[in-house]
């Protein structure tokens, strides 16, 4: 899968009004990094992650980010695990997943 092609597309700029982090998703090795900010998305950022998402494969990736997976089980079983902030797992569900609601202001 393109990464950022595939998050480009499905990314809800309404839903990201409120958020300024970079991401990162990662498995053995790095799949992406992107910043959201001012309702925007761009890829390859220069700051350093605000949270690194690490998955047990790139299709576990894919299907908990853009909505194919529930992120709880996957979690609780150790196939989804961040390192940073925490809470922004929610942001990042809300920012590519159609079924997610956006994060709510700060």
């Amino acid at each position: 899968m393109d990464w950022p092609a595939e998050l480009e597309r499905r990314f809800k700029a309404d839903a990201a009004a409120h958020v300024d982090a970079v991401f990162e998703l990662a498995t053995e090795c790095a799949l992406v990094r992107f910043e959201v900010g001012d309702g925007r998305i761009r890829f390859a950022p220069d700051a350093p992650p605000d949270v690194v998402f690490t998955f047990d494969s790139a299709a576990t990736a894919q299907a908990i980010v853009l909505g194919n997976a529930d992120p709880i089980p996957a979690f609780m079983a150790g196939r989804f695990r961040s390192n940073g902030n925490l809470p922004l797992a929610f942001v990042l569900l809300g920012l590519f997943r159609p079924d997610y609601p956006a994060a709510p202001p700060p």
